[in-house]
């Protein structure tokens, strides 16, 4: 929970991307470093290129990810951590990141403070569809030099891949996200913080609540929605929007999701079809996502999760980054889910997603035998990274957890 410290390694975007660790995986970190330039030695400065150089860019990615990966153990071994002073072992730490069109997962399996850590798998490449090799100064292919020494000198066993991404900036920074924020987690897990239980309400000291209401000449719509769960017997769920599939999906996320309230009622042209009513109700329930979340001030922002219903599994990996992406494969074998045209679901989240200005992936892992099984796995996948989402964690202390400091577009 340090503050944020001078990062000067002499590669800007590597200073950025370490920088990810005090965002995201919530550690006070400084870098700096000292190299021979032209016969004398000299500190690296900080928002400048001016020391980079390729014939030396190996060396300074292997010697920060060394010192990084050192910092880590000491820090993992320090007076008063729980649970770290011999080995700390969960069933698999994993946390997948997203940026825009890309997202990369992590998985920490175990911390040993006696042995080299050992990036076990690492998969990154192409780097975009050109197999970009710079981003600006920084060589991406010393993005696995750093992390095999981040993993070697912490003694984490490590997992890092990529899974979609066309961009070797978003490719790489959220390779670093996903790192953070499995660290993270991987702390929380073995010192017992449960953050999304303990706090997945709001400070109580104010209401992320909102409510919209719609009205064309092809559908009306009320909509009120209160985030944040305080008394699981008060909690409110009204859903009737005329296609009983959709309420059946809009059930499930506010289950999932954890919200107080969802009251949404509406009245459409489904003697036309369902076109107009589920676009219209998901526009709406995104806009008072987007309005009931406000700033994002506190919340965690990022979540990765899956849910299983009957035979199908889908992965969902969100980010309420105010820039709206929505990645998709859900593919079904009808043309319809009871009175829900199937061409309509990917509407649905996409509607949902850019009206809440959220990034979000939806993975299918496994295809069950209907696809009502697995628009409901999504929806449920869906809700529950949201709930991730949208807890507030007390450390952030009402920061926005975000390297830029806002998240304001």
């Amino acid at each position: 929970m340090g503050k944020r410290g001078q990062i000067a390694t002499g590669q800007p975007f590597l200073d950025h991307m370490i920088d990810q660790l005090t965002t995201h995986a919530q550690l006070g970190v400084s870098v700096e470093v000292e190299k021979e330039h032209l016969g004398e030695t000299v500190k690296c400065e900080q928002d400048t290129a001016k020391y980079a150089s390729d014939e030396d860019a190996e060396t300074t990615f292997m010697a920060c990810g060394e010192a990084v990966g050192k910092a880590l153990k000491d820090m993992l071994c320090s007076e008063g951590r729980i649970g770290f002073a011999a080995n700390a072992r969960t069933n698999g730490t994993r946390f997948a990141a997203p940026l825009d069109e890309a997202y990369a997962s992590c998985l920490i399996e175990q911390f040993d403070s006696e042995k080299d850590g050992e990036l076990k798998l690492f998969s990154l490449a192409p780097y975009g569809p050109r197999n970009r090799t710079h981003i600006g100064v920084y060589p991406t292919v010393y993005t696995e030099t750093f992390f095999r020494e981040v993993a070697k000198h912490s003694g984490l066993t490590i997992r890092l891949e990529k899974h979609r991404g066309d961009n070797a900036h978003h490719i790489v920074e959220a390779t670093f996200k996903s790192f953070a924020r499995c660290l993270r987690k991987f702390m929380d897990e073995v010192e017992g913080s449960d953050v999304e239980s303990s706090s997945s309400g709001s400070n109580n000291s104010m209401s992320r609540a909102a409510s919209r209401a719609r009205s064309t000449k092809e559908t009306s719509i009320d909509v009120e929605l209160d985030l944040d769960m305080k008394d699981e017997a008060n909690s409110s769920l009204e859903i009737s929007t005329g296609i009983e599939t959709l309420d059946v999906l809009f059930d499930a996320l506010a289950e999932t999701a954890e919200f107080g309230t969802l009251k949404c009622v509406a009245s459409g042209d489904t003697w036309i079809d369902d076109h107009h009513t589920t676009e219209d109700v998901a526009i709406t329930i995104g806009q008072c996502l987007n309005e009931a979340l406000g700033n994002k001030a506190g919340c965690n922002r990022m979540g990765s999760g899956s849910a299983r219903v009957n035979g199908s599994e889908v992965e969902v990996i969100m980010d309420l980054s105010n820039r709206p992406y929505l990645g998709y494969d859900l593919d079904f074998a009808g043309d319809s889910i009871g009175d829900l045209s199937c061409e309509m679901v990917e509407h649905l989240f996409m509607s949902i997603t850019f009206n809440g200005q959220m990034t979000v992936h939806l993975v299918t892992k496994e295809k069950g035998s209907t696809d009502k099984d697995l628009a409901e796995a999504a929806m449920r996948a869906f809700g529950t990274c949201l709930k991730q989402c949208k807890s507030i964690d007390p450390r952030r202390a009402g920061a926005v957890a975000s390297s830029k400091g806002t998240l304001s577009v």
